[in-house]
């Protein structure tokens, strides 16, 4: 693909993810609080005003702005245009692991017959891959839900549950390459154990932590769980140390588990390939 072209779909694809990760920041602030986040148009939440589509921008806005409302001057702040970014970033992601490999191979035929053979198979598989790279995209924008307003409240709203089984029922056709066996062996890795460790330690959010692990090994197969474990084993103790070297000893009131939970299967997903590969599983 032209290097021309694949910049401006990748401009294209982060003010599209940014703009889509804009609306979550909308839910992951008025969920908690019981607002409506559907018709109420966006405002600022210090002064009440409804902000301009200029001012609605995902993060050109904020830097146009320079982090303020230009009514009452209040912060808007880091953590929702870093949202944007991430959510900017993830589709250009989906679209570079799924889609770019299949629409880098596009075929050239030799003969009209093999031409029109040619072509729907293609189409096929990148209809395909756009769709799992989107089903990808929307998983992570759920779980980028769940985790901030779980950082937020110490909760798991079941709303955004249903979502994201919702999310995963559409995985299943759209994940296509991953066998039955593989799903129901990554459900039942996923939820019982923590299901089992909640009830034991009376955690409600432990066995969330399952609820969230079923769905995604229900998705994408036991492999997958495995390489989530890694990672949030790794990003687990990471955490754990920046909160002992900033003097915060008390790590069962900070610590948070789903959070990590969803960073790691966010990663999973375009690094259990690899993984799996250096694993020979």
């Amino acid at each position: 693909m032209n290097m021309g072209v694949t910049i401006i779909a990748c401009v294209i694809l982060f003010f599209f993810g940014a703009a889509v990760y804009s609306f979550l920041n909308v839910v992951i602030f008025r969920v908690p609080r019981g607002e409506e986040f559907i018709r109420t148009r966006s405002h600022c939440p210090g002064c009440g005003r409804v902000l301009t589509p200029l001012e609605l921008i995902p993060v050109v806005s904020y830097i146009c702005l320079g982090g303020k409302c230009k009514n009452c001057g209040s912060k808007i702040g880091l953590r929702d245009v870093s949202i944007e970014i991430f959510g900017g970033l993830s589709a250009i992601a989906a679209a570079l692991y799924f889609v770019a490999p299949v629409a880098g191979t596009m075929y050239f035929p030799g003969s009209i017959l093999q031409g029109w053979l040619g072509y729907y198979d293609f189409m096929m598989l990148f209809y395909g891959a756009l769709a799992e790279g989107a089903t990808v995209f929307a998983l992570i924008g759920i779980l980028t839900v769940i985790c901030f307003i779980n950082l937020d409240t110490g909760k798991v709203k079941t709303g955004t549950l249903i979502a994201l089984a919702v999310i995963g029922a559409i995985g299943l056709f759209t994940m296509y390459k991953i066998s039955i066996p593989d799903r129901l062996i990554g459900a039942a890795c996923g939820l019982l154990p923590f299901l089992l460790l909640g009830l034991l330690t009376k955690n409600r959010n432990v066995s969330l932590a399952g609820v969230i692990l079923a769905v995604i090994g229900c998705v994408s197969g036991w492999k997958s769980l495995v390489v989530v474990a890694m990672i949030a084993v790794v990003l687990g103790a990471l955490w754990a140390i920046v909160l002992l070297l900033t003097g915060n000893k008390k790590l069962e009131g900070r610590f948070r588990l789903i959070p990590v939970i969803c960073l790691a299967v966010a990663i999973g997903f375009f690094a259990t390939d690899w993984l799996t590969g250096m694993l020979i599983l």
